[in-house]
C-alpha cells in the first residue's frame, strides 16, 4: 500500500505525511534499488528514494537481524528506524530484544534514536500538528 500511494502522488500533495512499516519496511526496503527504475517513467516530483527517506519510518517488529537493521539504516537512514516487538504473537522468554540492542552495532547516540527517541520525535510532531 505504500507503494501504492507513493505512485499515486500522495506525498507530493501531502509532503509531510509518514507512515511506519513494520518488518524493516515489509520488503520495500530490500527492493529499493527496483524501485528506483521507476524514477524514469513515474511522474513524481523527486527520486523514489526521497520518499523513503522523508515519509517513510520502520520498526523491526520482533525480527532482531542486525543485517536487516543495516540495510533498513542504509536506504531510510537512523532516524526513521523505530524499536519495537511482536508482543504477544512472537514472544520468547530470554530478552531477546534487550540482546538485540545490546548487541546491533549502533552507536550510541543512534541506539538511543532506535531504541526511543525517533518514536519521541515523530509522536511529537504529529501532537504538534493536531494541536
Amino acid at each position: 500500500q505504500f507503494l501504492r500511494l507513493l505512485l499515486r502522488g500522495t506525498f507530493d500533495r501531502v509532503p509531510s505525511l509518514q507512515l511506519i512499516l513494520g518488518h524493516w519496511g515489509e520488503l520495500v526496503l530490500f527492493y529499493a534499488e527496483r524501485l528506483a527504475a521507476m524514477d524514469r517513467v513515474s511522474s513524481l516530483e523527486h527520486p523514489i528514494e526521497t520518499y523513503l527517506r522523508r515519509n517513510l519510518f520502520v520498526t523491526s517488529s520482533g525480527l532482531f537481524l542486525p543485517h536487516y537493521l543495516e540495510r533498513a539504516a542504509s536506504v531510510v537512514g537512523p532516524d526513521r528506524l523505530l524499536f519495537s516487538t511482536d508482543y504477544p504473537y512472537q514472544y520468547h522468554e530470554g530478552g531477546d530484544a534487550r540482546r538485540f540492542l545490546g548487541s546491533c552495532g549502533l552507536a550510541e547516540d543512534e541506539l538511543a534514536r532506535f531504541a526511543y527517541g525517533n518514536w519521541e520525535r515523530l509522536t511529537r510532531q504529529v501532537g504538534d500538528g493536531l494541536g
